[in-house]
């Protein structure tokens, strides 16, 4: 659901200063003229003075400044037609640092594609190469191939997240994910995110939904600093970090609501995140599947007798053909 403020044009200056104000702003979705009316993208429903608010059935996404296409042209003179049929689809910006995945180059040649990017993206000062991800912490193999510095702040949504690009992984292909679980919550609820990471899901739900209280936990100690950090970078008072293994650390019969971001054999926490929930909350179960998978897999979590309704979404495609799933499990003990 994409919300947005529609006003008359002749107030939309006033009412978009003030949205901004809010800190309310949706900066991923572009402001639409229409027909004598403006349309402000917004995060959260808010009600202010004059304004509608509506829910846009066509919104219009900001692009960014150049598409893949444009980048591999613009490399056509480094780069053979083979290695440009290598060059793998997109690249990440987490903050100030620009993931790209390339072919195998020679060194010299990996550090021209480097500097010709940065003509590319000035506001850029790292540049890496991610070549693989390790171990069940997900941790990056990356080259720098322009600059020298692996630890940015990523800004999202009035939210501030540190991290090590060199160290630990921040999927910016989430981004519609983490805007939906920020405004999920309340100030009643008791939340438990059992693979918190650095906090991708822990901070713009404890900033804009403000709940009573958050256990966000995490195994990996490299993680759990950030995690740390962000959390006062973000001036929270209302989290609590453990340094752990959710199945061993988790607490019982405490949550409203319980986050599994962690898509790797998410079964095997399962168990343990229904154990969290008090009498009746909600999981956010996160998984990988086909298309053609996805009906089973709602189908096999019917069957878990503490599982009454289930509602499903695809966030993003993974990898051909296999999708990065999320299903909202209602439960009741």
């Amino acid at each position: 659901m994409y919300l947005a403020l529609r006003v008359r044009k002749e107030k939309a200056e006033k009412l978009r200063r003030k949205v901004i104000r809010l800190k309310v702003i949706d900066k991923s979705r572009r402001i639409i003229v229409n027909q004598g009316y403006v349309e402000i993208p917004v995060l959260k429903k808010v009600e202010l003075e004059d304004a509608e608010v509506v829910e846009q059935a066509s919104p219009v996404f900001a692009k960014p400044r150049f598409n893949f296409d444009y980048v591999k042209e613009k490399l056509s003179d480094l780069l053979s037609k083979e290695e440009l049929k290598k060059f793998r689809g997109g690249w990440e910006l987490i903050g100030d640092i620009l993931i790209v995945n390339l072919p195998d180059l020679q060194k010299d040649k990996k550090r021209e594609v480097g500097k010709r990017l940065k003509s590319l993206f000035p506001k850029v000062k790292t540049i890496v190469n991610r070549k693989a991800i390790h171990d069940e912490f997900r941790k990056p193999e990356v080259e720098i191939i322009y600059g020298s510095e692996t630890i940015t702040v990523h800004k999202e949504n009035y939210c501030f997240f540190k991290i090590d690009v060199s160290k630990l992984m921040f999927c910016a292909g989430n981004i519609e994910e983490r805007r939906r679980m920020a405004f999920i919550s309340n100030r009643n609820e008791v939340v438990i995110d059992m693979f918190a990471g650095i906090g991708q899901f822990t901070i713009p739900l404890a900033k804009h939904s403000k709940p009573k209280k958050i256990i966000a936990i995490e195994k990996n100690p490299v993680a759990f600093s950030y995690l740390k950090e962000n959390i006062a970078l973000n001036e929270l008072d209302n989290v609590n970090a453990i340094l752990g293994d959710c199945r061993k650390v988790t607490p019982e019969r405490i949550a409203d609501r319980v986050i599994m971001g962690y898509f790797f054999a998410p079964e095997r926490f399962l168990a343990k995140a229904i154990n969290a929930i008090k009498k009746h909350g909600v999981i956010h179960y996160h998984d990988l599947a086909k298309k053609n998978e996805i009906e089973a897999k709602e189908k096999k979590l019917k069957e878990v007798k503490e599982i009454k309704e289930i509602e499903h979404r695809i966030v993003k495609s993974y990898a051909p053909r296999v999708y990065h799933v999320v299903f909202d499990l209602k439960v009741e003990r």
